[in-house]
């Protein structure tokens, strides 16, 4: 139901722009651009390294776009689910995804409920595809 209504009356794509929030509501954030920050996350994080979420604040070296922001914001709900349990949790799923032969990044749970919420709302956004 990519571009449709829940039967709760939320629009999946304000549900998937609030980070997919049940309710459509985005949580509570705020955003930081530090470009100085790119270096330092490339080297000690993922070469690829775009942003990182801390309970409410989501710090990145350049500006978000929507997905991108969709995806943090599944964090920021993780955090919020989770609480500081977080943290050893997320490495938990982390070696979790490592030991069953995935990557440590792209598998871990948390990291694959955010790129979902993201993906979603890019084909939510694209509209039907012509067949």
């Amino acid at each position: 139901m990519a571009g449709g209504v829940a039967g709760d009356g939320v629009p999946n794509d304000v549900r998937l722009r609030a980070g997919g929030a049940p309710d459509g509501v985005m949580p509570a954030h705020r955003t930081h651009v530090w470009p100085w920050l790119k270096r330092p996350g490339q080297r000690f994080m993922l070469p690829t390294w775009l942003a990182i979420t801390l309970y409410h604040d989501i710090f990145s070296w350049r500006p978000l776009d929507e997905f991108e922001l969709a995806h943090e914001l599944c964090h920021v709900r993780q955090w919020n689910a989770n609480g500081l349990m977080y943290v050893p949790r997320y490495f938990a799923a982390s070696r979790a995804a490592k030991a069953a032969g995935k990557d440590s990044y792209r598998g871990n749970a948390f990291e694959a409920e955010a790129y979902a919420c993201e993906d979603a709302l890019r084909a939510a956004l694209a509209g039907p595809q012509p067949a």
